[in-house]
């Protein structure tokens, strides 16, 4: 694979079909992806939280420019960073 081809042909979803929902399966293999990611001295300093709730997602969107993204994925996962490691 050429990876300098695989970045410039990134794509950020602008739209998801609110009828489709990832599958549990596909959920846990990106969580255990980024659970997996390598991190300097293997501190892995973050956490994923995970929010499905639908009216939470609605009272956060304003915080995020009022991206329809927030609702309409099937799943919203936050990275939560330690800012202090001790």
């Amino acid at each position: 694979m050429d990876i300098l081809k695989s970045l410039k042909d990134r794509y950020a979803t602008k739209m998801f079909d609110k009828s489709k929902k990832l599958s549990e399966e596909n959920l846990m293999t990106i969580l255990e992806a980024g659970r997996l990611a390598p991190t300097s001295f293997g501190l892995q300093p973050f956490r994923f939280l995970l929010l499905e709730d639908h009216s939470a997602r609605q009272a956060i969107k304003e915080f995020s420019y009022n991206q329809s993204q927030i609702v309409d994925a099937s799943h919203l996962v936050f990275i939560q960073v330690k800012k202090k490691i001790g």
